[in-house]
């Protein structure tokens, strides 16, 4: 297999890293209760906080566009792209509709929230499925359990571990897209490759 251009991955890495920095300042910022219950989306409405949210949700959206652009010309399954677009746009959509700020926005946020969540799980599936390899089947079961525990802090029931679901959910996704910039074949060369074996024959 023909691992990915260099620069995918160089791009991906670097703007995840900048995505967690982000976060993780703002957690050493304001670390309260509310953080524990909304998750990343009360830094996203919290003053102090939100020009670090806002630095880290734009600038990993620009990372995963570009990764996207990098990788479709590679043999990755069909919602990877697009996945990714979908996660990108999402993230500034997740800025501009605060949820503390009506029931509009709210359900706004909630529903962004919900389609980046699932978009991200699928295109890992897809990723799990396609590349059976320990490291990448580690990181779909990090990512798994960490949407798990978000899950169930979403209802009242006392759970409040949004922004730890969050964090682990978002780390086995980022796992996932960078394992696969080492092991996604490039059509060129399986053609390239196919074409050999024809002229062998």
């Amino acid at each position: 297999m023909s691992p990915a251009p260099v620069p995918a991955r160089h791009v991906l890495i670097a703007t995840q890293v900048v995505f967690f920095v982000c976060v993780i300042m703002c957690i050493f910022v304001s670390h309260s209760r509310e953080a524990e219950i909304y998750g990343i989306s009360y830094y996203g409405v919290h003053a102090p906080t939100l020009p670090l949210v806002a630095i880290g949700y734009g600038v990993g959206s620009v990372g995963l566009w570009r990764t996207a652009k990098y990788l479709s010309p590679l043999d990755v399954p069909k919602i990877f792209a697009p996945g990714l677009l979908v996660v990108a746009i999402g993230l500034p959509l997740l800025l501009i509709t605060p949820f503390n700020h009506g029931a509009f926005f709210n359900w706004a946020h909630m529903t962004v929230g919900i389609v980046i969540g699932v978009t991200q799980m699928a295109t890992s599936t897809y990723l799990l499925f396609r590349q059976r390899q320990f490291s990448t089947t580690v990181a779909f079961f990090l990512q798994l359990a960490g949407g798990i525990v978000a899950a169930v802090s979403l209802p009242d029931w006392g759970f409040h571990h949004m922004l730890d679901g969050q964090m682990v959910f978002e780390l086995g996704f980022a796992w996932c897209l960078i394992q696969w910039t080492y092991v996604a074949p490039d059509k060129k060369r399986q053609m390239a490759d196919l074409s050999l074996s024809f002229d062998d024959e």
